[in-house]
């Protein structure tokens, strides 16, 4: 992901302090979207649908106040997400996210083998 990804979403050409910032923001969502998923993507290119899901949420960044859940104008009431967090994943995100997440740990194995007969049931009598 790059700032020419984050500006051909947004159709905005970002420059000076817009310009670190967003590439601030795409530093950040791609480690959060790494820690999340229990992967790097330091040498390969990430599926479309997980760089199309850090776009938006650099693009959530951007146009939002990190850590902030609800605002209200009428008595100026503003509402902190994440025990006021600085940067967090959206609830949405990490949703989206779930099915490319690394699942270490987690699994089954196979307790029958065809390769292994039933065992004999006992029947009680002897012969």
């Amino acid at each position: 992901m790059s700032v020419a990804d984050i500006e051909a979403r947004t159709q905005q050409v970002y420059e000076d302090a817009a310009l670190i910032q967003v590439q601030s923001y795409i530093i950040d969502i791609t480690g959060l979207i790494e820690d999340f998923l229990g992967r790097s993507y330091a040498t390969t290119e990430p599926p479309a649908a997980v760089r199309a899901i850090a776009c938006r949420e650099v693009m959530r960044y951007v146009n939002t106040d990190p850590g902030i859940a609800t605002d209200r104008l009428g008595e100026l009431s503003t509402g902190y997400a994440h025990q006021g967090a600085i940067e967090v994943l959206s609830d949405a995100t990490e949703s989206a996210l779930r099915r490319y997440r690394n699942r270490r740990g987690i699994g089954s194995i196979q307790l029958v083998s065809r390769f292994i007969p039933d065992p004999v049931e006992d029947t009680g009598s002897t012969p």
